[in-house]
């Protein structure tokens, strides 16, 4: 396997809402992958022989991350959908492999970075996948578990009722984190305050304070207007989607609040796909501690080489926009994704 070292974040070029950041050539690390820039903002891509290599890396990074946070007030990570990450949460899962042992299932909380608009038993459900893969083999109290309400008939309210769970588990600023009217809702339309609407998970009283699971992690304002995941796992699709960030999605340019109150999850219609999707809004990505993605595949290189070497079009190829603004991001890909990279 080959590797570079570990990117570490500053804000460099990029203000936390999500605006562009500047284009880094890559250059070779010592270990054989490739890191870019070598600035605040460093970017790590590791190239691995094949998917099963690449599952394993993952496995190994994932617990990593993960320990490294155990006295935190609960370690979090937010999961992807797709064909690569149910190989790696069978194989963290399985208690044949290393990896199950050096996760504590029952501190950690599983939370989810996109959703289809399908209930939890749906075969397309990313809860589902996620479940029969790895959550029903380990133990992980009920309560750790923060799905997304995807059997919502109003996806704007699935997306409010998840805004409105990160807020109380994190301990955010009711206000900071879109208090105000249709702060999550969809992207056409205002929808509910995110502190309101029935049904909605946790007390106001709750949500308006620094609960006793986040507080203790927080790192100032900052740190309480936004959720604070200390693992964030993505895919890319073949046209440079990822999480439930499409191209030309409104949420690529949203810069938040100076286009009001900041949105932590989003209903957003897919027109490619006819169907809506909830997903975690950038601002949320970029404030993770370490953001892994997993890509895998011929289909995937052009797409991966027009986010990581193209130029800087968010909106027509939306991982370009994830870039930790304190944290690690680190591209794991398997050599036919990245055949077409001129850095491999």
């Amino acid at each position: 396997m080959s590797g570079g070292g570990e990117g570490g974040g500053g804000e460099g070029g990029r203000g936390e809402g999500g605006g562009g950041a500047p284009r880094q050539e890559p250059r070779a690390s010592s270990g054989g992958g490739v890191v870019v820039g070598g600035g605040p903002r460093r970017r790590e891509v590791r190239v691995v022989e094949d998917a099963v290599e690449l599952t394993r890396a993952a496995a190994t990074e994932v617990a990593a991350a993960l320990a490294l946070h155990r006295d935190a007030p609960f370690p979090s990570i937010a999961l992807a959908g797709g064909s690569t990450p149910r190989a790696l949460y069978r194989l963290l899962a399985d208690p044949a492999a290393p990896f199950r042992a050096r996760i504590d299932w029952q501190a950690v909380h599983f939370f989810w970075g996109d959703e289809r608009h399908v209930p939890p038993d749906h075969p397309e459900s990313n809860f589902r996948m996620a479940r029969e893969a790895m959550l029903d083999h380990v133990q992980v109290p009920a309560a750790h578990v923060h799905r997304i309400a995807g059997e919502e008939p109003d996806a704007a309210r699935a997306a409010r009722l998840y805004q409105r769970e990160l807020i109380e588990v994190f301990g955010l600023r009711r206000e900071a984190a879109g208090g105000g009217e249709g702060a999550a809702g969809n992207e056409g339309a205002a929808g509910e305050a995110a502190g309101g609407g029935e049904g909605a998970a946790g007390s106001e009283d709750a949500a308006g304070s620094v609960s006793a699971w986040g507080g203790a992690d927080a790192r100032g304002d900052a740190a309480r207007e936004w959720p604070r995941f200390h693992l964030v796992l993505l895919g890319l699709g073949e046209e440079g989607h990822t999480a439930s960030l499409f191209p030309g999605s409104p949420l690529l340019a949203d810069d938040g609040p100076r286009r009001g109150p900041r949105r932590l999850a989003a209903a957003v219609w897919v027109e490619k796909l006819h169907t809506w999707r909830i997903t975690l809004t950038p601002p949320v990505l970029d404030h993770a501690a370490t953001v892994i993605f997993l890509v895998s595949g011929a289909a995937k290189a052009p797409a991966l080489a027009a986010v990581l070497e193209g130029e800087w079009r968010p909106e027509l190829y939306p991982a370009q926009v994830v870039a930790p603004v304190d944290g690690r991001l680190l591209w794991l890909v398997d050599r036919a994704a990245a055949a077409l990279l001129r850095s491999g």
